[in-house]
């Protein structure tokens, strides 16, 4: 999608190509991209001293008649870790693969998109079914744009080795549910300015820990069955005509909480800094340099084992909940990224790689540098998108 709008940009002029940004930016807020003819394929690989994961892509968009399109996408994560947090009796080596399919319909009318989609994820001991609906339109000469979207996700959390209170009954699985929603503004400030502001907010409902992993003199971890997650982001962008350069910058802070409780055992909040610089290096040859900063408070319930091995209570929150989870740690992480993107008009005089030369190819480097227990690690990505 964001391809196809930097394409139409060279042809039209900044207004123009801003309204299909923010058209884009909305997409991004409230999960309402519009569809198109094109197959895309993609790959990405994670590195961290005991994780690697491989991912990849399909992705299949159609637009159909009367307004209408479609998107499906499969892909599958395969997990290769060492950890005796995910139900190995010992810190050994394990292989987790997860299955991901997707299905999204859209339709058109004049200025307003509605779309409903649904997702089914499944893996060994984890199965998600999640439901999504947006609505969006469009004001003022296509300047502005209002997207609201909401759904429902219902997953189900298996367990190997151990028989939590929540499988009382004679149940395989203990639930987990998720109601989310989410509001975004997008507006065209000038011929080369847009900004947009997103709320969203997410209620968990269930078991929220992970099966496998203990806490110091109290067996396994024991968290709280609720949890509202709310995050508010400001973006903004400028381009520079001359230069054909593309700035980004977005801040977004975090916060949560579970509901009627005092004090409140999760208490974290968050702050995420991003800037993105677009150059365009030659007609066909693009770069896009990422940098990218999370800084993160830890949990009311988060034991710090490394700086006192022997906690094993909430004693300040006198609460009956204690993790070790290194995600609900102070976490700091930064991202650097380089992305290519070559439109591969170049392949056309050559019969073997003929049929490339109508799409575009991407890759990227990033490296996270992360101060909890994981270590550093490293991002690699690729793709290839092109119309039919």
């Amino acid at each position: 999608m964001k391809r196809k709008i930097k394409a139409v940009g060279r042809a039209l002029g900044p207004v123009q190509a801003l309204s299909l940004l923010a058209a884009a930016w909305t997409a991004l807020g409230a999960g309402i991209t519009r569809a198109e003819d094109r197959v895309t394929i993609r790959g990405a690989y994670y590195r961290e001293p005991s994780t690697r994961v491989i991912q990849p892509v399909v992705e299949i968009s159609k637009d159909l008649p009367d307004g209408f399109d479609v998107d499906a996408r499969y892909l599958v994560d395969t997990i290769t870790s060492a950890s005796a947090a995910a139900g190995t009796a010992v810190d050994t080596i394990f292989t987790e693969v997860r299955n991901e399919a997707g299905l999204r319909v859209g339709k058109n009318w004049e200025r307003t998109r509605a779309t409903l989609a649904y997702k089914y994820s499944a893996e060994s001991d984890y199965w998600s079914h999640t439901f999504v609906g947006s609505l969006a339109q469009r004001f003022w000469g296509d300047t502005a744009t209002v997207a609201a979207s909401g759904g429902l996700s219902l997953d189900a959390v298996g367990f190997r080795g151990r028989t939590p209170p929540c499988l009382a009954g004679g149940s395989a699985s203990c639930p987990l549910d998720v109601v989310f929603g989410g509001l975004a503004y997008t507006q065209v400030l000038s011929p080369v300015a847009i900004a947009q502001i997103n709320l969203d907010s997410a209620y968990l409902s269930g078991f929220l820990g992970n099966p496998y992993r203990t806490a110091p003199g109290t067996g396994y971890e024991v968290l709280p069955d609720s949890r509202l997650r709310s995050a508010v982001s400001l973006r903004a962008a400028y381009y520079f005509p001359q230069s054909e350069t593309g700035v980004q910058f977005q801040y977004r802070y975090y916060w949560d909480f579970e509901p009627g409780s005092s004090p409140n055992p999760w208490a974290i909040s968050a702050h995420t800094l991003e800037g993105r610089v677009y150059r365009r290096l030659t007609r066909d040859l693009e770069v896009r340099l990422l940098y990218r900063q999370y800084f993160q408070n830890h949990a009311g319930l988060w034991c710090d084992v490394a700086s006192n091995p022997g906690c094993s209570a909430m004693d300040d929150l006198n609460l009956p909940y204690l993790t070790t989870d290194p995600k609900l740690g102070p976490l700091r992480t930064e991202y650097p990224e380089v992305k290519l993107i070559w439109d591969a008009e170049a392949l056309r005089p050559y019969r073997f790689f003929r049929w490339f030369a109508a799409g575009t190819f991407e890759i990227s480097y990033g490296r996270y540098y992360q101060n909890d227990s994981f270590g550093n690690a490293h991002v690699l990505q690729t793709g290839y998108s092109m119309p039919y």
